[in-house]
């Protein structure tokens, strides 16, 4: 009986190694890359407005300055449009009224994924600088992700920019934070 237990388990290891054995002569078949959808969360349709088919929202942690932003895009006319706000001690506060966007780095999760959702975007727009008198100016905003939370604990980053405002403190200002991405 213990040797026909033996021969039992010898065959069973050895049809386990033969069938996760490679096969040498054929080889491998290789499929295109199809997106994958992204994972809807409940929050997905308070977040995405109808219509919507992946959206950037990013919150600052800085203790010396805030920014607030979100950009959508459209599924049906290809377009990303959003908001936002800042305020910047030295420079004002206001608010961002994003009108296109330009994704980069790949699509979630970490810049490898195929979901159509991405990882970062360069947007561009228009705010309305609050004050005295209140103006106009152009900006572009960098949402760029560092897949946080990481093993390094490097949060996201948005770069802001005014060109041209002739501000003394600079046109230029860094935010580290949360780029939330959706679906996720």
């Amino acid at each position: 009986m213990l040797r026909s237990y033996r021969l039992v388990l010898s065959l069973s290891t050895l049809f386990v190694a033969a069938a996760c054995a490679d096969n040498p002569v054929a080889p491998p078949t290789s499929r295109p890359t199809i997106p994958a959808a992204a994972d809807p969360s409940i929050l997905t349709p308070i977040l995405l407005p109808p219509g919507a088919d992946w959206g950037l929202y990013f919150i600052s942690f800085n203790r010396n300055r805030s920014l607030a932003a979100e950009v959508t895009h459209d599924q049906t006319s290809g377009a990303a449009s959003g908001r936002g706000t800042f305020l910047i001690p030295g420079f004002g506060s206001g608010v961002l009224q994003i009108t296109s966007a330009e994704t980069y780095g790949g699509y979630v999760p970490n810049g490898q994924g195929t979901s159509g959702v991405p990882e970062s975007a360069h947007t561009s727009g228009v705010a309305l600088l609050s004050g005295p008198v209140p103006r106009y100016l152009p900006f572009t905003l960098d949402l760029h992700s560092n897949y946080w939370p990481n093993p390094e604990n490097t949060f996201d980053t948005a770069t802001l920019s005014f060109p041209g405002c002739g501000a003394p403190v600079g046109c230029t200002f860094s935010f580290f934070g949360e780029l939330h991405h959706e679906p996720q």
